[in-house]
């Protein structure tokens, strides 16, 4: 059967009158599997339902969302792969220029509040029919949370949107099963990965504080967000109004041979042909792989510990493998791989002694867990494989690594040389004078590594075969302070990996740059502090980098939690915060070099 599109118009129907569920998008339709709209779309076309997209509906206009008529069986609705607000304004609420995942780059087809704005637009015209939303913006929107825009604590995104359900994480299983429900007639509710409101609290709920609490009292929200955070494992009900909010847990374990099914299902892997420009966050991916979901960090300011998880879960090499071969017979392939990996490349293959089964926020965080399995081997071997392929002329890897894990992985498994101990060791770790309570196990920045011939061939051979002209990497901050905010220890020295970095060029080489991630405004953060960070990376690299991210409260990330209370909720460690924009705008600037 020849592969098609999704239709995203009755003429593309193909002979059906109606389809199953009508799946609304911000997003440009891009049928690629690193675009969510296209992968849960899919999913459910596998699974034996006919879907039809609308992507970036007019949302003034409720006619745009009557495409297909009503779906049989419910509408399922997206920001697109950023929430909206994100995607609309800037980390000082500037109004952004642009939009990647739109034609042309162009900003102003998607809404503020997408997901509120198209769920509202459906009620306008199908009053009954079931609203099932998910994605990003309603995944880190799924309790109360604090809202950088409107600088208010607002309540979930499900009552907002007026839902039957809210998904939360990646939710290919979890929209099945809906689904697979409402076509038999059950009620959707008691699925694992989802939320719903109900008028009673299932018997084995915790019950957390009520949400209006929560809203008008920091003290509260710092309560509810500890209480909320690491009762993940359970089912949580939340008074809201006359009914409760109930979360379930996500218990259900995907496999590797569940990724590399979702990964090989029938994808055209291009934009839909309506659109006449470029669609450049297409273009960004579209010689790279996912091979991997999860993300061991935790780090406070990033969504993946509440959206996908700790747990790595890694594709098999052979259908990664076969993914680069259908690359590489696309008409837009130019011979290079891009980039072959995850949340942070280098964590493909890594394992836990424990099946990932533990209470622990972070495999990294305080100190390095002793049942983490980290290997780089299985990844380098992977890009070398790929690199073997007919018509690959290159394999890189653009979006960086943790050059820490990558170091770690590769040596002889004692941190930093061994965890110093004494009072000496803490003097880093204090938090405005206090003790961090996680301090026993926190490597100091003043340690140093001790580099092993294995480390040295590690990263000689991803400077050799697999770097273009840069590599990039993240240490976010160089201060105790701000890294504490961040949840980062550092694993491996920052000077010592950029001292290695240009040994290892050697001469005659071309040349190659080492690129550091650097972020502004964090909480714990301070202009006297942004200078001396400024001085540290001019030394270690000769340069400071001018695109540096000013820090952004992301809705229900721990950081956002610290911005909005000036405590960190799960340890109870004050942190001083700036949330002035201009002063938020001059700190950045003396990063950038644009003090005045």
């Amino acid at each position: 059967m020849k592969k098609r599109f999704l239709p995203i118009n009755k003429d593309e129907l193909h002979g059906s009158k109606e389809v199953d569920v009508v799946l609304i998008t911000g997003d440009a339709y891009v049928d690629h599997p690193s675009f969510g709209a296209a992968v849960i779309g899919r999913v459910l076309e596998n699974a034996g339902f006919s879907v039809g997209v609308i992507a970036m509906p007019d949302w003034r206009n409720p006619e745009s969302i009557t495409v297909f008529g009503r779906p049989r069986l419910f509408f399922a609705v997206t920001s697109g792969n950023v929430d909206s607000m994100v995607a609309r304004y800037t980390a000082f609420k500037k109004v952004r220029s642009d939009d990647p995942y739109a034609p042309g780059g162009r900003a102003g087809h998607r809404p503020e509040r997408a997901v509120i704005v198209y769920s509202n637009l459906i009620r306008k015209v199908y009053k009954d029919t079931p609203i099932v939303i998910g994605g990003i913006e309603a995944s880190m929107r799924r309790a109360a949370h604090y809202d950088f825009w409107s600088n208010k604590v607002r309540r979930s995104i499900i009552e907002d949107s007026r839902a039957a359900v809210l998904i939360y994480g990646m939710g290919e299983f979890q929209v099945q099963e809906i689904a697979r429900r409402i076509a038999s007639g059950e009620p959707p509710s008691g699925i694992p990965g989802t939320v719903i409101m109900n008028k009673e609290a299932p018997a084995d709920a915790e019950l957390l504080p009520p949400e209006e609490e929560v809203i008008a009292s920091k003290e509260t929200f710092a309560e509810f967000y500890r209480r909320f955070y690491r009762g993940q494992q359970r089912v949580l009900a939340q008074p809201a109004g006359k009914r409760l909010l109930v979360h379930y847990p996500y218990y259900e374990e995907i496999s590797a041979a569940d990724l590399d099914r979702i990964y090989e299902l029938p994808y055209m892997r291009e934009p839909h042909p309506v659109y006449k420009e470029k669609i450049p966050a297409f273009e960004m991916i579209c010689n790279s792989v996912t091979a991997h979901r999860g993300c061991t960090a935790g780090c406070s300011f990033c969504s993946l510990t509440l959206h996908q998880g700790k747990r790595i879960i890694s594709r098999s090499p052979a259908s990664v493998l076969r993914e680069v071969e259908i690359i590489s017979g696309k008409k837009y392939f130019k011979g290079q791989i891009t980039d072959i990996g995850g949340p942070s490349a280098n964590m493909y293959g890594f394992r836990c002694k424990k099946e990932w089964r533990c209470n622990r926020e972070s495999c990294l965080f305080p100190s390095l867990c002793p049942r983490l399995e980290m290997d780089s081997g299985p990844w380098l071997a992977l890009l070398k494989e790929a690199a073997a392929l007919k018509n690959i002329k290159k394999v890189t890897v653009g979006s960086g690594i943790r050059y820490d894990l990558l170091m770690q992985a590769a040596g002889s498994g004692q941190p930093m040389g061994g965890v110093s101990k004494g009072k000496k060791a803490y003097r880093s770790t204090k938090v405005l004078g206090v003790r961090n309570p996680f301090s026993k196990g926190f490597w100091p920045p003043e340690a140093r590594n001790s580099i092993n011939p294995q480390q040295k061939r590690v990263l000689k051979t991803l400077l050799v075969s697999h770097i273009s002209g840069q590599l990039k990497i993240a240490p976010e901050h160089t201060d105790p302070v701000v890294l504490r905010a961040m949840r980062k220890v550092p694993l491996f020295d920052l000077s010592e990996f950029v001292k290695l970095f240009f040994q290892l060029q050697g001469r005659g080489e071309k040349k190659q740059y080492l690129l550091p991630y650097l972020m502004s405004c964090f909480p714990g953060s301070s202009p006297a502090r942004v200078r001396k960070m400024k001085k540290e990376i001019q030394r270690l690299f000769g340069f400071v980098p001018q695109q540096v991210q000013a820090f952004l409260p992301l809705p229900m990330t721990l950081a956002a939690a610290i911005y909005y209370t000036g405590v960190d909720p799960l340890t109870g460690e004050k942190f001083p915060v700036e949330r002035s924009m201009e002063k938020r705008r001059k700190e950045h600037n003396v990063l950038v070099g644009a003090e005045r």
